[in-house]
Formats: structure tokens, sequence, C-alpha cells
């Protein structure tokens, strides 16, 4: 009689950039553990933000700086360039920086997962979790939309950002043809008449992703983007080096002192040449450390106060769509609006819409042939929009987190259960740990987050036999 070890069995629910980096990662490390992702998409690390094939919707950050690899920032570069056929002409923007089609940086990272999914290293189930069960050891039974089973004794939730939420003022619109509510639905957008009179509810990258599509596909009426505070995403501004700034040594405990440690920098540096991107690069290089030093009521304060200026600065334009917009304003046909919305409902004439203007009493109105909803993914409400998290937290083994962004978590990931302890079986991935981690949005950002719960794994994988309980006798 001889005890065999088991492959500890891993299922990541999600097969985003996340997901994939994370399956990625752990192929690679050839542990005694089987990996299996659970995505309904046909390919493996697309997820919502790079499945687009418009090719006006590009990579908002430049080609070197993007990587499924923490350690080699230039591989997606080096992919591009291994295949001329990759790069059109207008990828390359004024200063030699490459902002392809978003779409290929998909292609990139299925291309790595590929040999990894032929040698089976890596199982990909194109299927969605409809419930969660727990067995008897501990492990997790999963019940997929095929209604087939897989067990897992090792989660992990990466299901990124949850879709956007219809708001109630709209909801009487809901099922109107005139009304659009998912900006990534590319066949209600490419069904708007060229003279429409459109309506964009948000300012930010996905307001821009329509404005470049509408652009596209030859539309000539008028664009207005109605947000609360009325303010557009920035552009990448001229090619140069990082900040030096330090906002680490000593790391800011509160939200009055980080702000004025940032615009310091950027005096600093525009007094060196540099513009202020300079200083968000650097922020966002050591976002995640700043976030975890600040106490939650400055965390909370930053998010109350801070985020919409944080949000247009950090996700910035790529040239080629700032061109668009810039284009488009100075022909008086796009304008973009602060205020907020106070009724919607749908006439003979179209959509007529009331608002008030920020900072006023009075109402305005307007009528608009289509609405179109980019107010972004409604982060608090992530375990409502899943079954998969809805079953977890019925179970009460995962819960939201404080801040609204999306699950509590634990500084190595581990879920947070009802009751605040930390579970060793449940890890969260990408930008559900948002809450804890504070910069976790872009490509690199997670990329470098998978590798640090991929060791986290290996770690678990590596656990002696006896002590996992995954025994079999022979």
């Amino acid at each position: 009689m001889t005890s065999v070890p088991q492959p500890l069995r891993v299922v990541i629910i999600g097969g985003g950039l996340t997901g994939a980096s994370l399956a990625w990662q752990l192929a690679r490390m050839a542990l005694p553990a089987r990996i299996t992702v659970v995505e309904p998409r046909a390919e493996l690390g697309r997820g919502l933000a790079y499945s687009s094939r418009d090719p006006a919707h590009r990579i908002n950050v430049p080609a070197h700086r993007m990587s499924i690899d923490p350690e080699d920032r230039g591989d997606f570069l080096s992919w591009l360039q291994a295949d001329p056929a990759r790069l059109t002409p207008d990828a390359q923007a004024e200063g030699g920086d490459i902002y392809p089609q978003r779409g290929l940086f998909g292609s990139y990272v299925a291309d790595r997962l590929a040999p990894h999914l032929a040698s089976g290293a890596i199982r990909h189930i194109r299927a969605r979790v409809s419930d969660i069960e727990r067995a008897g050891d501990g492990s997790f039974v999963l019940i997929l939309s095929d209604e087939s089973r897989i067990r897992a004794e090792l989660l992990v939730l990466a299901t990124g950002h949850p879709a956007p939420a219809l708001p109630k003022l709209l909801a009487g619109l809901s099922g109107q043809p005139a009304l659009i509510a998912d900006p990534q639905d590319e066949a209600r957008l490419a069904e708007v008449p060229q003279d429409a009179r459109v309506l964009i509810l948000g300012a930010a990258l996905s307001a821009a992703d329509v404005i470049a599509t509408l652009d596209r596909q030859g539309h000539r009426g008028a664009i207005t983007c109605l947000s609360r505070r009325g303010l557009r995403s920035r552009g990448q501004g001229p090619r140069g080096q990082d900040s030096s700034a330090d906002f680490l040594d000593p790391p800011s405990r509160q939200a009055s002192d980080l702000l004025r440690r940032v615009r310091h920098a950027i005096v600093d540096e525009q007094a060196r040449g540099q513009d202020w991107q300079a200083v968000f690069y650097r922020l966002r290089a050591q976002g995640q450390e700043i976030w975890t030093a600040l106490p939650e009521d400055a965390r909370r304060r930053l998010l109350r106060h801070a985020r919409t200026w944080w949000d247009v600065h950090r996700y910035r334009l790529p040239p080629q769509t700032e061109t668009v917009i810039a284009g488009l304003i100075a022909q008086g046909r796009l304008q973009f609006l602060a205020g907020h919305l106070l009724r919607a409902e749908a006439g003979d004439a179209g959509i007529l819409v009331n608002w008030r203007p920020r900072g006023r009493t009075d109402a305005r109105q307007a009528v608009f042939d289509r609405v179109v909803v980019t107010t972004g993914p409604a982060q608090d409400r992530c375990i409502a929009a899943s079954p998969a998290l809805g079953a977890l937290a019925r179970l009460g083994l995962i819960a939201p987190c404080p801040l609204g962004l999306g699950l509590a978590t634990t500084a190595s990931c581990k879920a947070l259960d009802a009751e605040g302890r930390a579970s060793d079986r449940i890890l969260i991935a990408g930008p559900l740990a948002r809450g804890h981690l504070g910069e976790l949005v872009g490509a690199p950002e997670c990329a470098a987050q998978a590798k640090d719960i991929a060791r986290e794994i290996a770690r678990a994988a590596m656990l002696a036999p006896i002590t996992r309980s995954q025994l079999r006798t022979v």
C-alpha cells in the first residue's frame, strides 16, 4: 500500500487578463497542481477590455509598458514587432510610442497561453459558474452553466469588473431601442444613425471609446457627454522619463499630506522640463504601497474627494483617440457638460432628458436620439452581479469590501469571510482586490499581482501530502 499525492485542484473563475496571467504563471512553475480556468469566452486573456475588435479602440498605455510577464515589460512590444502585419502605420504616435488596437493585446496573451493549453497544463472550460457548494472535506463543488460539476480545493476569484448598473433614472427606458445600456455592444452602436443626437452618460475612457467608434462609423451628429463634474480623461503628453519622486519615504498617513506631496512633485518635475504625467507614472509604480499605508478613513477621504480627479489623470487617452476628441470639440460637434441627470423619458421625437448643471438650481432639457450609458463598472454590486460570488457570500465565505471596491481581502489576497477571518482556500485576483491593494486595474499591475498569487498557490501545492489530505491508496 503506497500513498500517492494528488495534484492540488486549482480553479480560477474568470479568464480575462488577470485569470489568464495567473494560469500562465502557474503553468510555467510546473507545480503538482491541476489548473482549470472557467471562462465563457473562446479565448483566455481577453476579458472585457481586450475583446474589442473595433480598430478605433486602442490600448491607453504605450506598448513597451504592457506585458503578461512583470519581469519582461517589453514582451508585448517584442511580440508585436515579430510580425509586421500586427502593427498598422497609425499605431505609432508622435514621439514614437506604440498604441495598437486593443484586441491585439488579447491576441498576445492568448498566444502566450496556447502552448500550455495544448499540453494540458491549463484546462479551459467554456462555461459560467452558476452555483457553488461546499463539500465535506472543505473543498468546493462548482456547478457550471452546462450543468456539469467540477471540484476545487483552491479557488481564485478573478471575475474582473462587474457590468455597469443602469442608473435608476433610466429604468423606465429599459428595452427602448434608443437606449444603449452596454457601451461594448458593437452591434447596437453600429445601428446609430449618422445624424443622431447622442447623449453619453459618463466622460471617461468608455465614453471615449464610444466617441471613437461613432467617428469611425462616419457619425455627423452632435454628441454630448454628461457627467457629475464634466471632467474628461487627459492625454498622454510628450514622451519623457518617469519621475524620481518617492512617496514611500516616509509613506503618507493622511490624504491631505499625500495630495500635498503629489502637487509638489508635479511642480518639481515641471521645473525640470517634465510634464505631470511623469509623476503619475511614479504614483502608479508605488500605488499599492501608497494605498496600503493609508488608514481606512484616509482612503475614504481620497475616494470621496479625489477619485474623479485621479481617474481622469491616471486612465489617460491613447493619442489617436485624443486627436479625434479634440477635432470634434473644435468642430462644435462634441461637448462635455457637468451636471446631474434629473429625468429621462421616451417621446415621439426621441428621449427627453432633464438635467441640472453643476452648481446651479435651474434645470435644462434636450431631446436625444440615442442615450449611451458609460458610467463604469458597479464595483459595489459585484456580489449581486455574479452567481459565483453570490453563492460564496451566502455560504459566508466572502464579504464585500467596506470601501465598495470589490471584495474584502488580506494583504496576501486571501478572501475575508463574513466574520473577518482569512480563508486558506479562496484567493482574490485582479480588480476585485482593489479595496485593499488600491492600484489594480492596468495590465502591468494585474500581471504583477498574478505572480504574487502564483507564489501563494505554489506554497499550498508543495505542502506535504499528509497535511493536504489529498492521498490516494494504490
